[in-house]
């Protein structure tokens, strides 16, 4: 057993990372927007990926997967490695894209929800994204999403203030929605260990911590959930290993080397 033991109750999403939900009580507190931070190749994508997989597998939750950087075909291709067929989910009508990338028409398709004016362009904006996420979740009874990713929106706009302003509004209508939604966003190692983290740390229900920790030759990964507001967690690093299942995360044991 874990340090604790577990009770699922029906207003907790279960994350389908496993070794996770154990940390967490259970699972995420239904319905609110949690940030997921990581360096580059820190795992972020395929922990978004996982959670909406999951959800539209295991637990009859279908789910829209929001990118603003790797177009979905790229997502989507990089996942078979893990038995992930995306392109069965959407034919299913289990799971949606809501495509804001820069990159269009290569390798597919477009996707039924294409942004008009993708993330860089002078007519982007965060009201098309809203409007079709509410389009989205309406057409598949979507409970879960993933924003794919935050750290895109710092390049739309010349303040932070419109930053924040914009992806408050974003987090609002997500709130609103329903939706249980992961914010993925781009933190390097160095910020980690300085915790010198963004507002959208602040913003969120909880903050969920992807590390890739050096030490000598070796990278080891680590999970830390940092922050989960109404939920007792674990506050230590967990070790976190990417398996052919997918992430896994291990709370019984300690992170090498530390």
């Amino acid at each position: 057993m874990y340090f604790w033991d577990v009770v699922f109750t029906e207003n907790r999403v279960r994350t389908g990372i496993l070794g996770l939900d154990e940390l967490i009580e259970g699972g995420l507190p239904r319905g609110f927007c949690y940030t997921v931070m990581g360096g580059p190749g820190s795992g972020k994508t395929l922990f978004g990926v996982q959670f909406l997989y999951s959800g539209a597998t295991l637990y009859g939750e279908n789910g829209i997967y929001v990118t603003l950087e790797e177009p979905p075909y790229s997502i989507a291709n990089n996942v078979r490695r893990f038995g992930w067929d995306l392109y069965k989910l959407e034919a299913a009508r289990k799971l949606v894209f809501v495509d804001a990338s820069p990159i269009r028409g290569l390798g597919r398709a477009a996707p039924l929800y294409t942004l008009r004016a993708p993330i860089g362009s002078n007519e982007f904006s965060i009201d098309d994204i809203i409007g079709l996420i509410g389009e989205a979740k309406r057409s598949i009874d979507a409970k879960r999403c993933v924003i794919d990713s935050l750290t895109a929106l710092t390049v739309q706009y010349d303040s932070p203030f419109e930053v924040r302003y914009n992806v408050l509004r974003l987090v609002k209508a997500l709130t609103e929605t329903g939706l249980t939604t992961l914010l993925l966003s781009e933190l390097s190692e160095e910020r980690i260990d300085a915790q010198r983290f963004g507002f959208e740390a602040f913003i969120a229900q909880g903050v969920i911590v992807l590390h890739m920790i050096r030490i000598g030759d070796s990278i080891s990964r680590a999970l830390e959930v940092r922050k989960m507001r109404g939920v007792k967690h674990l506050q230590r690093l967990c070790p976190m290993r990417i398996t052919d299942k997918g992430i896994e995360v291990f709370p019984e044991e300690k992170v090498f080397g530390l």
